[in-house]
């Protein structure tokens, strides 16, 4: 997921042309949207482990340079070593161009390796295969847990804690919004970010709920996604979401306001733990991290249980066609996953590792390491976030945002996003 600080990095991209050569067999080409100073990193703790290996790193703002520069190398045949991935449509997107990881994975960490990755994650990774195809295409670095931070200082300012009912939500919204901030900021005009939140929702009717719709297995009209969609409108008519929503953007615009401490409550993730991590902060909570927490949605109406933990990979890599060859290539997929390269990143608190057994190193709070642990104790059963078909993807956005709009009923918003699904399964 996308830092302030990479939003607001201006990045040297090196491009490769299309009639450009292949990578040498000690040189790696890696492109993503990846945090360019961590990566940078991650890339010197490789290099000095193997300093017969030169790693370019590529850095692209995700949308629309990544997509597009993605796009364009793949049609050319140019397309770099490693290629940064989500799981599930964007790896589906490129399966064609990707090679099989498993024979390498289990020669690098023994037969076993797949029970060292968190179960949400291993199954994110074969997200979207053809039926009967068990092979990965991504090796996931990083896992997230979404979740709505709060800013406890403006919450202790106005009297509040972290609320546990919907009242006690809409209670904190008004009083956020009296005391002239911006109660929970949403960037509606971010597919992603409203995905996120219908899933908090979603999965407070019925755990996997999404899931299974996306798979035949749940319909997309039932009374649990009516439920869930008909609460995505309250958020908005009770005032929670702050007003001009739909036009708003998560990043920069959401995210900025809200290290600025003029926003109550935002709907983000794990993530949020590398703003402490880049200098210069822009403001003291973010430094040190103590002026936020988080908390999961309280039971909207209709329903008896909070939001369950949501996540899954945050991002992974492929290993191309044209990087298959390359030993090197490789080599630094590994430790980019589960090595050294890896442990750069989590020393940075970019997110959650993927694979057991890691944990961020140096100089890190004890109120972020308690942030942390709970969110590694959240990560083994969380429920899927991700979506294995783009169009299933896209309809629910614009059910979403219909919906917000006041242009669709819920009912006949989900049916559009049934027919979707009846087109593909």
């Amino acid at each position: 997921m996308k830092s302030i600080a990479t939003l607001m990095c201006s990045a040297t991209v090196f491009a490769l042309s299309a009639g450009g050569s292949l990578a040498q067999s000690q040189d790696v080409t890696v492109w993503s949207w990846f945090v360019q100073s961590t990566m940078e990193k991650s890339v010197a703790a490789f290099e000095e482990k193997y300093p017969d290996i030169n790693v370019e790193y590529v850095y692209y703002n995700y949308s629309p340079e990544y997509i597009t520069a993605l796009k364009a190398a793949a049609a050319s045949g140019s397309l770099p070593d490693v290629i940064g991935l989500q799981p599930g449509s964007l790896t589906q997107q490129y399966r064609e161009d990707l090679a099989s990881i498993n024979a390498k994975a289990e020669a690098e960490w023994g037969a076993d390796w797949q029970d060292k990755i968190f179960p949400i994650n291993r199954n994110q990774m074969l997200m979207g295969n053809p039926e009967g195809d068990d092979n990965y295409y991504i090796m996931p670095q990083e896992s997230q847990v979404l979740a709505v931070w709060y800013n406890r200082r403006l919450f202790d300012e106005v009297g509040l804690s972290a609320p546990q009912t919907y009242d006690e939500l809409k209670a904190a919204a008004a009083a956020l919004t009296d005391a002239g901030h911006i109660p929970m900021f949403q960037g509606a005009a971010d597919g992603w970010q409203n995905k996120n939140v219908f899933l908090m929702l979603a999965n407070q009717f019925s755990p996997g709920i999404v899931e299974r719709a996306q798979a035949g297995g749940a319909s997309w009209t039932s009374d649990e996604m009516v439920s869930a969609m008909t609460a995505w409108k309250g958020l908005f008519d009770d005032g929670i979401f702050q007003e001009g929503a739909l036009g708003a953007h998560a990043y920069p615009t959401g995210a900025q306001l809200f290290a600025q401490g003029r926003v109550g409550m935002m709907a983000l993730g794990s993530w949020w733990m590398q703003e402490s991590k880049f200098p210069p902060p822009l403001s003291q909570d973010v430094d040190n991290m103590s002026g936020f927490d988080y908390f999961h949605l309280p039971p909207v109406p209709g329903s008896s249980q909070p939001s369950p933990p949501v996540g899954g990979i945050d991002i992974g890599y492929g290993l191309t066609k044209n990087g298959e060859d390359n030993p090197a290539a490789w080599t630094f997929l590994a430790e980019l996953t589960n090595g050294v390269a890896l442990q750069q990143a989590l020393n940075d608190l970019n997110d959650l590792p993927a694979f057991d057994g890691h944990a961020p190193q140096g100089d890190v709070s004890d109120h972020v390491l308690g942030l942390y642990d709970r969110f590694m104790s959240e990560l083994p059963v969380a429920e899927n976030q991700r979506f294995a078909q783009p169009k299933i993807s896209q309809a629910l956005e614009d059910a979403l945002s219909g919906v917000a709009a006041g242009s669709l009923e819920p009912m006949a918003a989900l049916e559009a996003v049934q027919k979707v699904a009846d087109e593909l399964n």
